[in-house]
């Protein structure tokens, strides 16, 4: 909560002819009222991310993870009943105007958290006979000024994938993770809703992938290697505590012989989302640099002194511009990994790149296959438009790959530009 203190000074002056009526006056003087105002913020929500776990043939269970600025510790329950209120409408899909299910998301004590800043709160919805695939949307209404925050969140009633019914749990806590990513240090187990005992596998796969091929290739390499053979077969059950010590892509199976329906879980270093380690600082570095400037990094076997010659040779040996740029750009790279990664670094996705290098886009549209990002004009640019396309695989059913052409390169340039000469704001 923030705080503004405003001084105002009241003097009076008063002539005065007698002694006592100038001590008067001299007391009026010296007589500071200090007001104090306070601005009070209002909870605002700044970003909502969803998930469901099937729970039996009637219900299904959801878990929002919500950014909601400026609540308090003590008080968020109360916060959240006087400044929102929370709804939930499942219709057939995205544009189809008509109503499966519906209702009002109560905020209790018994199934909303304040963990780590984040918002956390879980609620159940009915599970609809003879439709095997529906589309939830919630509403985050506030109140005062009834601007809404909407999250959408397909939901497969057949429960095909593993994930639908099994989710990751980290530590004790009820509400599965949102996240695609397991730190090294994290114990962690799979769990359904109701707790169901289940003997599952985890398959390892080296994490080797490429970063993202520039938004102006013509030739586009696929996005997974379909030969791909598993390093090792881990039997876990459900339940138990899982610790994973080598980082890798694993992928969670029912049955080692059909991995189609699995999930995929990328173990990464304790540092994960942010790159620490100059071996792995370089790699980014390919969405900002020449082919020649790239060679030149990746053959010097000292990877710090790779980075210090690569920003000091694009800054012309400024170091303050260099210390700038490191600082922005690795935490646009730290962003775009706690994002969008999903069976590979979140930096090296589609989206992590056009994130990396052009930042959150101004307004987002998604219908169930294809999610657009727009770019609003400015005195550079007009309206930028990039289109993904859903490219599920046998890790994950939330893979985009974006739509190339070569007409890009008249945008891409001036921002890679920006980036090199110190001029991009993070």
């Amino acid at each position: 909560m923030k705080k503004a203190l405003i001084y105002s000074f009241l003097v009076v002056f008063v002539a005065c002819t007698s002694n006592k009526k100038i001590q008067k006056a001299q007391k009026e003087i010296n007589k500071t009222t200090v007001v104090q105002q306070t601005v009070v913020q209002k909870p605002l929500v700044v970003a909502i991310k969803s998930r469901y776990l099937l729970k039996d043939s009637s219900n299904v269970k959801v878990f929002m993870e919500l950014d909601i600025e400026n609540l308090k510790k003590d008080k968020f329950i109360e916060q959240l009943n006087d400044n929102f209120r929370f709804n939930f409408l499942v219709q057939s899909d995205y544009g189809v105007r008509d109503r499966i299910a519906s209702g009002k998301i109560d905020i209790t004590n018994q199934n909303t958290w304040l963990k780590d800043g984040k918002l956390l709160l879980s609620f159940e919805i009915p599970r609809p006979k003879n439709i095997p695939k529906a589309l939830l949307l919630t509403e985050v209404f506030q109140l005062e000024d009834s601007k809404k925050s909407n999250n959408d969140l397909v939901i497969d009633f057949n429960g095909t994938r593993l994930n639908d019914r099994f989710g990751v749990f980290v530590g004790n806590f009820s509400i599965p993770v949102f996240r695609n990513y397991i730190n090294k240090k994290d114990s962690f187990q799979l769990k359904s809703v109701e707790n169901h005992p289940r003997e599952l596998f985890l398959l390892r796969y080296k994490n080797d992938f490429t970063p993202a091929q520039s938004p102006m290739a013509t030739s586009v390499r696929n996005g997974i290697d379909r030969g791909l053979e598993p390093e090792e077969i881990i039997k876990v059950n459900s339940n138990t505590n899982i610790n994973l010590k080598t980082e890798g892509l694993y992928l969670a199976v029912e049955d080692t012989t059909n991995t189609k329906n699995g999930f995929g879980i990328l173990v990464v270093d304790d540092r994960f989302p942010r790159l620490t380690r100059p071996e792995n600082l370089v790699k980014p570095l390919v969405y900002m640099s020449t082919s020649q400037e790239m060679r030149a990094v990746n053959e010097n076997e000292n990877a710090k002194q790779a980075l210090d010659k690569f920003f000091l040779g694009v800054t012309g040996g400024n170091q303050m511009i260099s210390k700038k740029i490191i600082k922005n750009y690795y935490h646009r790279i730290e962003e775009a990994n706690r994002l969008f990664t999903t069976y590979k670094e979140g930096w090296k996705t589609d989206k992590g790149m056009v994130y990396t290098v052009l930042g959150p886009p101004n307004k987002v549209q998604r219908s169930r296959d294809r999610e657009v990002w727009m770019y609003s004009q400015n005195l550079n640019f007009s309206e930028i438009i990039f289109t993904f396309n859903r490219k599920p695989n046998q890790f994950t059913e939330n893979y985009y790959e974006l739509v190339r052409y070569p007409e890009y390169q008249a945008y891409w340039y001036p921002f890679v530009e920006a980036w090199r000469t110190g001029n991009v704001v993070d």
